[in-house]
């Protein structure tokens, strides 16, 4: 089982709100996930920070698609709304999360199931 942080996103992950989240990971870390994916380990930890910055597990979630990477740019408008809903557009998402538009995250689909 590994852990996913919602630090930024807390309430949206809460509210049942979140059902996606991209994450700026290693090859190796996102190949991680991947391998999670194919060995069917889908249920995992959701905390509201990092567990070595006092995080505290606030629930957990299931994975419903492979983990795949995409550049910010080609983010689906649809998931505005799947990230939480808090940025109209996908310039205020990726000015949120501090990145470019030609940057590659990993993206990670989910269901909250506690």
């Amino acid at each position: 089982m590994a852990i996913l942080s919602f630090s930024m996103t807390t309430k949206e992950f809460l509210s049942g709100n979140k059902t996606v989240t991209r994450r700026v990971w290693a090859d190796s870390y996102h190949e991680m996930w991947e391998r999670m994916w194919e060995t069917d380990r889908l249920i995992h930890d959701a905390y509201n920070n990092i567990p070595r910055a006092g995080g505290k597990k606030i629930g957990e979630i299931k994975l419903i698609d492979r983990p795949y990477k995409e550049r910010l740019s080609d983010m689906p408008q649809e998931d505005l709304l799947a990230e939480g809903g808090m940025c109209k557009t996908l310039n205020e998402y990726i000015e949120f999360i501090g990145k470019e538009p030609n940057d590659t995250v990993s993206v990670i689909r989910f269901i909250k199931i506690s």
